[in-house]
This record gives structure tokens, sequence and C-alpha cells, in this order.
């Protein structure tokens, strides 16, 4: 298990946003959920599920009804003369963790994503959480699934990660923000990887050198 307190540097992005509106979800969004699930990709599929099959009916109605006492949902829907929903991210409270955490689901459709409206989601969410009084964020994510970590690694907040059984588990503890490295320090962290790869490389030499001997 790695406790990580450094912020992540996120490069600048000059990729023009789509006109989009973060808002609550309503219950009578789930048509437009249930389509926006029929867009995406199987990738995103098993990035967000963990499995290749898409949410049922009866499961999506289940996020559109969250009530606040069990948690909260949010959609990026894309402005237009019909409205169109590309992107959903939610909590759902755990009733049996010792302080008040929740576990986060985000999801936006292929075509939208990098363009920051997951990071838009994120950010919303995570205000509303901490309006609820909850303490953590637990987040799993496909190892493959490099977005989430970059969105949790420029949340501005400590976290926790670790893998088990090819999954990944991140825990954010709101309204404590991460400590920011030095300089020094990440040149310093950069400098040991470059070590620990030339002497790998030297090892490796040197086992082929006696083998042919």
């Amino acid at each position: 298990m790695t406790t990580i307190t450094e912020t992540w540097d996120r490069p600048l992005v000059t990729t023009r946003l789509p006109a989009t509106t973060i808002r609550a979800i309503r219950p009578a969004d789930l048509g437009l959920i249930h389509e926006m699930h029929g867009r995406l990709s199987p990738e995103s599929i098993y990035c967000r599920y963990f499995q290749c099959r898409v949410p049922s009916w009866e499961e999506l109605a289940v996020v559109c009804q969250l009530r606040p006492e069990t948690g909260e949902a949010l959609v990026a829907t894309l402005n237009g003369d019909e409205e169109r929903i590309i992107g959903l991210a939610y909590y759902v409270r755990e009733k049996t963790a010792h302080l008040p955490t929740a576990e986060l689901g985000i999801l936006v459709e292929d075509q939208f994503q990098g363009q920051g409206i997951g990071r838009k989601l994120w950010q919303q969410l995570h205000h509303c959480a901490q309006a609820r009084q909850i303490r953590r964020l637990r987040v799993l994510s496909d190892p493959r699934n490099q977005r989430v970590r970059h969105l949790i690694q420029g949340s501005g907040y400590a976290y926790r990660s670790s893998t088990d059984y090819d999954l990944n588990e991140f825990i954010v503890f709101l309204g404590e923000p991460a400590q920011p490295t030095s300089a020094l320090q990440r040149f310093g962290k950069f400098s040991g990887l470059i070590l620990q790869r030339l002497l790998r490389q030297q090892a490796a030499q040197a086992f082929a050198q006696a083998i042919d001997v």
C-alpha cells in the first residue's frame, strides 16, 4: 500500500472544450443515460464496470433516483437544441465504513473523453460529497484507466493507493490537501529511477558476458 502526498502537474491542454452543462441527475434522465451507454465502446464499459456488460434499465434507474442519504449523481449535458447526456458521475455511501466514506464512479462518452468533462464532473461531485460530510472517496479502476489516475493525482487532495487482483483502489481524503514536493525532490526521484535503470542494464550486460565466456 502506498500513501501519496504529492501533487501532479497536469500539462496545459489547448483543446477547446465543448459547450456543456453540469447539473444534478433527474429520474427523467434514465432514457438519455441508457442512450449514452449504447454509444460507449466496449473498452469504456469495461473500465467503468469491470465487465463487458451494459447495466440494465433497472440498475441505471437506481442511479437516477439516489436520495441524499444514500448518494448523489451529476450528469454532463451537451448544449444544443436537444439535450444529450455525455457524462455521468455519482457516489454511493458505504454503510459499514468507520469514517463517512462513499464509492465514486465516473463515465464520459468516448468522443468527449480527454476534453476536461470528466475533470469538471469530478470537481463538482467531490464538492457535493464534502457538503454532505463525506470524509473519504473510494475509487476503483482498471490499471489501464490512466484518466482516473490523473484525475485523482490532480485533485489536490492526499490519497492512498493500492493494487489487488488487477484492480486499483484509491482512497481520497477530502479536506486534506496534498503536500507539494519541491523541484529538488522531484529531480531526486527522477534521478533515482534513471540510476536504477542503468544498474539493471549493467547487471544484464554482465550476466550476458558471463554466459558467453
